[in-house]
């Protein structure tokens, strides 16, 4: 797969997300090789990242501001959901 297909894929799943289609996503998937899949991922996690900062950014934080923001996420899901 193309670095094109990849990033086409890419948005393509998120659209999906947006849209709350999470069977669509992974019908989506199914058929890439876990190479692929791995790429997408990787990309996934890139946008992720960046509408993090952007997000923390807005408020008047930074990079360091928006890892913080995430580790309180992870942590809050962890007691959330106890490792379930």
């Amino acid at each position: 797969m193309s670095e094109y297909e990849w990033d086409r894929t890419t948005m393509a799943v998120v659209a999906s997300a947006l849209s709350g289609d999470s069977d669509g996503a992974v019908e989506l998937l199914r058929p890439l090789s876990q190479r692929d899949v791995c790429h997408i991922a990787v990309r996934l996690a890139a946008m992720a990242a960046d509408a993090l900062i952007v997000a923390a950014q807005d408020t008047g934080g930074d990079r360091e501001e928006a890892l913080s923001q995430w580790q309180q996420c992870i942590l809050q899901h962890e007691t959330e959901y106890g490792g379930e």
